[in-house]
């Protein structure tokens, strides 16, 4: 037992976006907590077996038999790129190019919990902390003008950015197992902590340099169901509550001038008001064999009602969280998402194979102003090292393909190419089961 202690604290000592002038890096509102859930393509409601249900569904918590300690690590990569595109004037032609990468590197979600038994219910307890909107990317934008009879001599903007920390979450969960086959839980999430970026624009007019610290506060609640009518058979609903505080913002800009000095300091402030919108889940588990599991999972998010107000500008009211004013409005979106895991004894190990597809629509439109859609495929293995040791690794790949109205003409219409890897691992712990199922 004092082995166990030991690691539980070793353990807890391991416990870390936005783009306000060129397209946001992080616009994919596409959450991807826990190992398990993105190697079955976020199709967890009706799972939520290990604590990430903190966030995909607390009534989960219930299934849980020992105290528990989890944490997840993910790696990140992303580009987006236009086609060229040409304007034709007489003499003359111009070319425009555009594109984007970035990385990010996190430990993005940690929790531990401990189960209990009193009023002739199971109950389960968690307190978990995980990063929802990061800052920490890292990469380049650069945008080209080449004009053809001078191709040599092209006219180029590099963004570099790079970010640390972001806006956080500390949750706190409960769930109770009202019968055998009906649970109930709730997250409660506190938002803290403060995210920064530094962005360095060098062009032919000279270096500028952009530093943001931005801070979101206030707390929503997570409400989540599970209801087992049969053994092979489990139905889950969450929903999310909105959020409506204040979002803190700083701004530093400056130059350098030819001699390496920072000129023209300006220092700006701005206290707007975030509104998050409300969201909610259905999703569906089937074991067909005591060694297959199928998942689904429907969810909508309202983000119509997503907006940032007084950012920088009183009399300004844009889509949250872009932070640029685009043309159109982000819609209310609806994402699909199926997911199966295959169970497989090897020796004296338990492993699960887990694969996964999703198509998640985004808050962002398209020159027809329908909803961008993401899509991908997602696979993943889980290890029972033993019964108090789980390793998991996942891996996700994120597509699509858009037209966007075009850099010299708005009535011209260009491709738009985007493609993201998720990497993630994470460890599970149980420090013994102290309850029968």
């Amino acid at each position: 037992m004092k082995i166990r202690s030991l690691i539980f604290f070793l353990l807890l000592i391991l416990n870390l976006a936005l783009f306000p002038q060129y397209k946001p890096w992080y616009n994919q509102y596409n959450f991807a907590y826990g190992t398990k859930a993105m190697a079955m393509g976020n199709a967890f409601t009706a799972v939520a077996d290990d604590l990430t249900a903190v966030f995909w569904n607390p009534a989960g918590l219930v299934a849980m038999r020992s105290p528990e300690f989890y944490f997840a690590y993910q790696s990140e990569s992303q580009t987006q790129e236009y086609d060229p595109q040409d304007k034709i004037i007489p003499g003359e032609t111009i070319q425009y190019n555009y594109n984007l990468s970035s990385k990010l590197q996190q430990i993005n979600f940690f929790s531990v919990s401990a189960p209990a038994e009193f009023w002739k219910m199971k109950w389960g307890f968690a307190l978990s902390y995980y990063r929802y909107i990061p800052y920490g990317f890292k990469g380049s934008v650069q945008e080209v003008l080449t004009y053809m009879q001078n191709s040599a001599n092209s006219n180029k903007t590099t963004v570099n950015f790079r970010g640390s920390e972001g806006i956080d979450v500390l949750a706190f969960s409960t769930a109770a197992g009202i019968s055998e086959y009906f649970a109930l839980g709730c997250t409660l999430q506190q938002f803290f902590s403060s995210g920064s970026q530094h962005l360095q624009t060098l062009n032919p007019d000279g270096e500028f340099h952009e530093q943001y610290i931005e801070s979101l506060r206030g707390r929503n609640f997570i409400v989540g169901m599970m209801f087992r009518p049969f053994k092979t058979l489990s139905l889950g609903f969450t929903f999310h509550s909105g959020l409506k505080n204040k979002f803190d913002s700083s701004l530093l800009s400056w130059e350098v001038d030819k001699q390496g000095v920072d000129v023209n300091l300006s220092p700006k402030s701005s206290l707007a008001q975030v509104v998050l919108p409300a969201q909610y889940s259905l999703g569906a588990a089937l074991q067909l064999v005591h060694w297959l599991n199928l998942s689904f999972d429907y969810s909508r998010i309202d983000w119509q009602k997503g907006t940032i107000e007084n950012y920088y500008d009183p009399r300004l009211l844009l889509p949250y969280p872009q932070k640029t004013d685009f043309s159109s409005e982000q819609k209310n979106i609806s994402n699909l998402r199926m997911g199966m895991e295959i169970d497989l004894p090897l020796r004296q190990w338990l492993l699960h194979l887990r694969g996964g597809w999703f198509a998640d629509r985004q808050l962002y439109v398209d020159s027809s102003d329908q909803a961008v859609k993401i899509s991908g495929y997602t696979a993943g293995l889980g290890c029972e090292i033993s019964h108090y040791l789980q390793m998991e690794i996942a891996y996700q790949r994120q597509n699509a393909a858009w037209k966007e109205k075009g850099y010299f003409l708005q009535n011209q219409e260009v491709s738009s190419n985007y493609s993201a890897n998720l990497l993630k691992f994470s460890l599970t712990y149980r420090f013994g089961r102290i309850f029968k199922d």
